[in-house]
């Protein structure tokens, strides 16, 4: 078979594996895209590492005493990914890292907005979402993540007063993901090895959805309301 060029409809990057879903680049998500010879419909990627598709749990442990670094586990209680925060950053910078130190994506306040926007960007610096806070949703805190064009993809609805949220894809309403102190599915998580004090977890509902982006809005919802 003939190597067909594919190009991102969002960046214009080009790439040659058709069983990709997001663009490398970008993070645009490819339900299709453009080649020489039309469209051609993508598979949902085999991904490894810390945005492996078939995760269903994050558990997100910051360690105060790190200034907002720590560990990313699975519900095994199994290192797989750290946050680090750069702590002379007045962007108030995380990076997303694999277990061997390579950086996956940041994630960092916007210098200059009104709603506390968050960028998620890929190692190189190419930006993948934005993440808004609504204005004046202070006792139901509600998020909107918008693509690099500006259209809203997902939307965390927050409960009253709490570090607790449902993520939304506006398009479909269907919910993609939780956000829950990790304590409240105790239950799920092995080995009673977790400390739960100041642990969150992130369960996911839908397996097509980045993982960067999900993961993306914890530490954007961490860094508005409770990084400050």
């Amino acid at each position: 078979m003939r190597n067909i060029p594919n190009f991102c409809s969002n960046c214009g990057v080009e790439f040659k594996d058709l069983n990709q879903r997001f663009c490398q680049e970008c993070g645009f998500e490819l339900t299709s895209v453009s080649t020489s010879e039309g469209i051609v419909e993508q598979k949902a990627p085999i991904l490894t590492g810390l945005f492996d598709i078939s995760r269903k749990y994050y558990i997100l442990k910051e360690k105060y005493w790190d200034w907002g670094s720590g560990d990313i586990l699975d519900e095994n209680n199994q290192i797989i990914g750290r946050m680090h925060r750069i702590i002379f950053s007045i962007r108030k910078r995380v990076e997303l890292q694999e277990i061997d130190g390579t950086i996956a994506a940041t994630i960092h306040a916007k210098l200059i907005s009104a709603r506390g926007a968050q960028d998620l960007k890929t190692p190189e610096g190419v930006l993948i979402a934005r993440i808004k806070k609504k204005i004046l949703s202070f006792f139901r805190p509600v998020f909107y993540l918008e693509a690099p064009d500006g259209t809203q993809w997902f939307r965390a609805q927050g409960k009253f007063m709490g570090f607790s949220f449902k993520v939304y894809d506006v398009t479909t309403g269907n919910i993609v993901a939780e956000i829950e102190k990790a304590d409240k599915w105790r239950d799920i998580f092995l080995g009673g090895m977790f400390d739960f004090k100041d642990t969150y977890a992130l369960k996911i509902l839908d397996n097509k959805t980045d993982r960067r982006i999900l993961l993306g809005f914890v530490l954007s919802i961490d860094n508005v309301l409770h990084d400050r």
